[in-house]
């Protein structure tokens, strides 16, 4: 967190969580905030690196598959993956995933748990908006992925952009400039089983800034905890949509630093933010993403000069 900055909920903590109670939907109230999330050194993913843009990693949940987008071939944004043999393995030479990519911008990947859906932004024809979300479906993690499908019910006129579901796969923490032109937010779409269709999306007014963008939203399988990345509206542009030929962009700002928020249970709004101090920089930081078990967290940080895709060791909490 860079000095000087601030953000509503995380100067002044409310009592929280002590403890989590029965199927992690419930957290007691205590007197004491969260325990804050600490991390070791951020360390570069170097087999993923690139001179080019690279960011919005999202992994499957067994972590053998990463899907990202990056600008290193088109200059223009496109969905790319990598595989790994096991989680303490490099991953192999990444490439793109061509089914979804075209000659318009593709942004934001986000792969199911399962491996089996991929939604993406994109502002190809026949959105709804000047940035939809899309999504790709398979049947299985060796077969070849289907042809993209906007998802209406997530879309506005303005720019949409997904996540990875959370809340055991049922609920998406998408960004949207539906409310306001130029500033991103967080909405939370429901759905009633995996395999049906998402209903609108729905504000989360406790994570509503005016004068600052919420993007890149992470929430985790029990519902109660979200991360995500802010930064000042009065940055300069940087939003989901192509910016001139051979150059690109992405959701949120400049400068962006990577926030968690809390809640006690998932009909309760986020009480509680905290900045990530232990991973943010001068620099842009955002796109987090935590893996299942809760020991490893996923981001892109400019600190080297391009975007690019870090990890994180949680340190035990």
């Amino acid at each position: 967190m860079r000095p000087g900055f601030s953000i509503a909920g995380a100067a002044c903590l409310l009592p929280v969580l002590a403890c989590a109670c029965s199927g992690g939907k419930v957290v007691a109230l205590g007197s004491s905030s969260p325990i804050p999330y600490h991390f070791d050194a951020p360390v570069l993913v170097p087999e993923l690196a690139s001179a080019s843009r690279t960011d919005n990693p999202t992994l499957t949940g067994d972590l053998l598959e990463i899907y990202f987008t990056t600008d290193r071939v088109s200059g223009n944004g496109d969905v790319w993956f990598a595989t790994r043999a096991s989680v303490d393995a490099p991953f192999g030479a990444p490439a793109a995933v061509s089914a979804v990519n075209g000659d318009s911008f593709e942004t934001s990947s986000a792969i199911s748990t399962d491996g089996l859906m991929l939604w993406f932004g994109s502002d190809r024809a026949g959105g709804a908006g000047a940035n939809d979300i899309w999504v790709s479906q398979r049947a299985s993690r060796a077969s070849a992925w289907s042809t993209p499908v906007n998802v209406v019910a997530l879309n506005s006129l303005a720019d949409d952009i997904p996540r990875p579901p959370g809340q055991h796969a049922l609920v998406m923490p998408m960004a949207s400039e539906r409310a306001t032109p130029g500033n991103y937010q967080t909405y939370l779409a429901a759905r009633a089983t995996t395999g049906a269709p998402f209903e609108a999306p729905v504000a989360i007014p406790e994570l509503d800034y005016a004068d600052r963008s919420t993007v890149d939203g992470f929430l985790t399988d029990d519902g109660l905890t979200m991360f995500f990345s802010s930064a000042p509206v009065t940055e300069a542009a940087d939003a989901a949509a192509r910016v001139d030929a051979g150059t690109s962009s992405d959701a949120g700002a400049p400068n962006s630093d990577l926030f968690v928020a809390w809640r006690r249970s998932t009909t309760e709004a986020f009480s509680v933010t905290q900045p990530l101090s232990d991973l943010n920089t001068p620099a842009d930081e955002r796109d987090p993403w935590l893996s299942p078990d809760g020991t490893t967290l996923y981001f892109t940080s400019d600190r080297g000069g391009v975007l690019n895709i870090y990890t994180a060791r949680v340190q035990p909490r």
